[in-house]
């Protein structure tokens, strides 16, 4: 690494041109090849699938109106519309409310214009849906509603969003300001975050069209890049200023940073795309591409902060120490107070996590319904009009499918069902049931397993929530594995690092702890249903984040160890002079990760608020509290197997200087 690092700043010039051109060619390439996100999610064995491969091809959506008085009074609008629409590209048939009573609400004031299509949506894009939309959505006003429901229509909702990336960009340069005192401190690890995660995003675009890549991997990548694309330049740059504050040249200095914080940085990096890659034991493409996307994003902010940063230090004007400097005094006692009373430390800290996961104790996994899209969109606006005017399943109808066609089974089947929901006439072997509860009710996923059960053999439930029941159940019943590879994965890596066996177990606890009470979190902000897919990203995002504070914070402790020999005092030393770091780093992390709780997509929303909380509790209640006190109680274990000597009688050091700092 101090090779590395050594070269970079030597060649400032040609690494930072490099940088410059991949971003600019990368940016050049995605904007010509556009993007092909898919959000489709395969099941080839899940009986949805076997129904939906029964019914005739093609996609159905459903656009909904709602008149002022009734839809007759405003005929002469809609009856364009239908021409319109049945003029749309890929478009095979257009049913007119006008000549369909199941169509039309009770009250007359709500309607249903049913749109089929020529091929599934996953084939046809977001082109027809957004030209589907539009065109519904051109005659709206002057006392008319329109909205837009079914898989075609969804593609055109939360598109990614990077706005509020910058908002995030400029509270972490606020919080490097004050923290640092150093413009230098601000920009350069804003602009190396900035640079990789440009050109991993640019990536993400140009990936979309050889894998299946959801849309929401944009945001995501830039969560995780932006999040620790600082912190880890922060590490970097914060070792290179204590080397200046030691006298040492600007080359020595960046070495030495290179040598230590770089190889914590790159231990970090390879943790979270390691913990990432575990999110493949779930078997599903459309997790898949989420876990290569955020990956890509976060090795290349690895990569920039060994090579981008060095090189841009040399014109950063940073050769001495900035003259302003915080004071440590109060990590000084911190250490001092936790090492000296460990128990008391970690009790409150153990408190604060089970009063932030007890929520998670009524955790429901499922897919929310479009009445959770953003206010305004045609799907929310579509769904509320359903809801009006046919009851709150009207937006979450089931199809259920027989593989023989026989009259006689299929009426007795339908007089079973209509115990317990809404079934149309039969159309061939396919009963169309609507549910009386909503779609994301849990009462309507045990009606889905109800309906398999009942109608036998021979028969199969479809529909779009039949596809998120499995889909939810799939995922769900892969957690285990994927747990326990994740966590299996992050012990093995912090005992190659540290060569220590309690040191990765202990670490693994206590992330399970920051995972159960972020879960926690989320579902006292959000409710329920949460997405399946969502805990698996956050449990491998904050098993991967939280080795940013873990190998940080146990390496200057480890450090201190072998020179000293007294793991309190090795403990004490390690915490004055990471603390501050450790939690500048976990603000900046955190306000970029809590600018993007205000996008319009939910899981987005989800994320950045779980991975707030995540970072906040890891750096400041687990890093800073639980770890010194539980390392203290443990002792000489700790470095169980190594052999250096322990020195038990090890006084607990006094700081160095004025300012409290340990050098």
């Amino acid at each position: 690494m101090a090779g590395l690092a050594s070269r970079c700043f030597r060649h400032a010039p040609w690494v930072i041109a490099v940088w410059l051109l991949a971003l600019t060619g990368l940016v050049l390439a995605a904007q010509h090849s556009g993007a092909a996100y898919r959000d489709t999610v395969a099941l080839p064995s899940a009986d949805s699938t076997v129904a939906s491969a029964m019914l005739p091809p093609g996609d159905q959506e459903r656009v909904v109106v709602e008149a002022a008085g009734t839809i007759d009074t405003v005929r002469d609008r809609i009856e364009p519309l239908l021409g319109e629409l049945a003029g749309l590209d890929h478009v095979t048939g257009v049913v007119s409310p006008y000549a369909a009573p199941e169509l039309v609400s009770a009250d007359r004031r709500i309607a249903v214009i049913a749109v089929s299509f020529d091929a599934p949506a996953e084939e046809l894009g977001p082109e027809p849906a957004a030209r589907l939309v539009d065109t519904a959505r051109a005659v709206e006003g002057d006392g008319l509603t329109v909205g837009v429901s079914g898989q075609l229509a969804a593609m055109t909702v939360g598109a990614p969003n990077l706005g509020n990336a910058g908002i995030g960009l400029l509270a972490a340069a606020l919080v490097l300001l004050i923290t640092f005192g150093s413009i230098a401190c601000v920009i350069l690890p804003v602009v190396t975050a900035a640079v990789s995660v440009g050109s991993a995003l640019a990536v993400v675009v140009v990936v979309s069209h050889v894998m299946t890549v959801p849309k929401i991997s944009t945001e995501i990548a830039a969560l995780l890049g932006l999040g620790v694309g600082v912190d880890y330049a922060l590490f970097v740059l914060t070792r290179y200023r204590q080397g200046l504050r030691e006298g040492l040249p600007a080359v020595e200095a960046l070495e030495r940073a290179a040598a230590t914080s770089g190889r914590s940085v790159v231990f970090a990096g390879v943790t979270v795309c390691v913990s990432l890659a575990g999110m493949f034991t779930v078997g599903m493409a459309f997790l898949n591409g989420i876990a290569i996307t955020s990956a890509i994003s976060v090795a290349l902010t690895m990569l920039a902060a060994l090579t981008l940063l060095p090189a841009l230090l040399r014109f950063g004007g940073m050769r001495t120490l900035p003259r302003h400097t915080a004071s440590g005094g109060g990590w000084s006692w911190l250490a001092r107070s936790v090492t000296r009373r460990p128990a008391p430390y970690a009790i409150v800290a153990v408190l604060v996590i089970a009063v932030l996961a007890a929520p998670a104790l009524g955790l429901r996994l499922g897919m929310p319904s479009a009445g959770h899209d953003p206010p305004g969109s045609p799907t929310r606006v579509a769904d509320t009009l359903l809801t009006e005017g046919f009851g709150p399943g009207a937006n979450g109808q089931l199809v259920l499918v027989a593989e023989r066609p026989d009259p006689a089974a299929t009426t007795a089947v339908r007089e079973i069902v209509a115990e317990r929901a809404s079934v149309g006439p039969p159309q061939g072997p396919v009963l169309t049931v609507t549910p009386r509860t909503a779609p994301d009710d849990p009462a309507t996923a045990q009606l889905v397993s109800w309906l398999r059960e009942v109608a036998g053999p021979g028969w199969h439930v479809g529909g779009a929530v039949a596809v998120q029941t499995d889909f939810s159940a799939t995922v769900t019943s892969r957690l285990p594995l994927f747990l326990a590879a994740v966590v299996a994965i992050s012990v093995l890596l912090l005992a190659l690092v540290f060569r220590s066996v309690l040191i990765p177990l202990t670490a693994a606890v206590m992330n399970l702890l920051t995972a159960a009470a972020t879960t926690g979190v989320v579902v006292a902000v959000f409710g329920g249903p949460i997405e399946p897919y969502l805990p698996v990203f956050l449990f491998a995002g904050l098993f991967g984040l939280s080795m940013d504070y873990e190998v940080f914070l146990i390496s200057r402790i480890q450090e201190e160890w072998r020179r000293t020999g007294g793991t309190r005092t090795a403990i004490v030393e390690g915490l004055v002079s990471t603390g501050r770091t450790i939690t500048a780093a976990a603000l900046i992390m955190a306000l970029v990760f809590a600018a993007f709780a205000f996008v319009d997509s939910r899981v987005v929303r989800e994320a950045g608020v779980g991975l707030t909380a995540a970072v906040l509790l890891d750096a400041v209640v687990i890093r800073c509290l639980l770890v010194p006190a539980v390392m203290v109680r443990l002792g000489r274990a700790n470095w169980w197997p190594s052999r250096r000597r322990e020195h038990p009688a090890a006084p607990i050091p006094v700081p160095r200087d004025k300012a409290g700092r340990i050098h």
